[in-house]
């Protein structure tokens, strides 16, 4: 069977490796584009390299799990490349940490990592400004203050139950805008 740009993803999710393929030869520029852009300031080839190559395996182990259009894949792409990326960033600062308990950055590493962290604040504060406010209030309790659902109840007067219900079915909505990704590995 030929694969095509209707049939691919259905492909990719039945496990076929063609499909794989496809996604390599298609996506694979716009994948070292994100990677690059997140890593470079680390100047590591072989660790873009292996980034690219965990990201495609993420999107292989991970096809069952895209539910969007055939439009919303490069999206869907986009941010598992971006968040892979970042939590290379995060690995490589983390044995940077452990190397060396000297923490001496340079201005341009601490001006990167404010930038890393400023443009990941505004891609979760985009993501929760979709919901309502109670709903922004709740997830960001939960989600960024790490809150857990019995205090936020108990500040917001409102029921557990009623606070996991907004939690479940936000989760739901943003879930589907995102074209299938999972909430907790974006926030």
């Amino acid at each position: 069977m030929k694969i095509n740009e209707q049939n691919f993803i259905a492909l990719l999710q039945a496990g076929e490796e063609e499909a794989l393929d496809y996604v390599i030869d298609h996506y694979l520029p716009l994948i070292k584009g994100v990677v690059v852009k997140t890593l470079g300031p680390l100047n590591k080839n072989d660790l873009s390299k292996e980034c690219c190559n965990e990201i495609l395996l993420s999107i292989w182990k991970n096809a069952k799990k895209f539910m969007g259009e055939p439009t919303d894949f490069q999206k869907w792409v986009c941010v598992i490349a971006k968040y892979k990326a970042v939590d290379y960033i995060r690995t490589e600062m983390r044995k940077k940490e452990s190397l060396s308990l000297n923490l001496d950055f340079t201005a341009d590493e601490l001006t990167y990592q404010k930038n890393m962290l400023l443009e990941e604040q505004q891609n979760i504060y985009v993501i929760i400004s979709k919901l309502k406010p109670v709903n922004q209030k709740i997830f960001i309790m939960k989600y960024l203050l790490d809150y857990d659902t019995e205090e936020i109840a108990r500040q917001l007067q409102m029921t557990k139950s009623a606070i996991d219900n907004r939690l479940y079915h936000g989760k739901k909505k943003l879930k589907k805008s995102l074209g299938g990704i999972q909430i907790e590995e974006t926030i």
